[in-house]
C-alpha cells in the first residue's frame, strides 16, 4: 500500500469514529465538572473539529496519491 492510500483511509477512519471518540475526549477532559446545559454544544464542537481534521487528512492523502501516480 502506497503513503497516500495509508494517509487517505486514515482520514476516513478518523471520520468515521469521531462520534465516539468525541463522547470518549468530553468524558476525560470534564470528568469531575457538571455540564447540564452545555454538554451537547461541547459534544458537537468535539464531533464537528474530529470530522474537520479527518477530511483534511484524507484530502492530503487522496493529494499524495495523485501525485504518486503521476509519476
Amino acid at each position: 500500500m502506497k503513503n497516500g492510500t495509508g494517509i487517505f483511509i486514515t482520514g476516513i477512519i478518523l471520520i468515521l469514529i469521531s462520534t465516539p471518540l468525541a463522547y470518549a475526549l468530553v468524558n476525560i477532559l470534564y470528568q469531575n465538572q457538571n455540564l447540564a446545559g452545555e454538554y451537547v454544544p461541547i459534544l458537537n464542537g468535539f464531533i464537528h473539529s474530529l470530522m474537520l481534521v479527518g477530511s483534511l487528512i484524507s484530502v492530503i492523502g487522496g493529494v499524495v496519491y495523485i501525485r504518486d501516480r503521476g509519476k
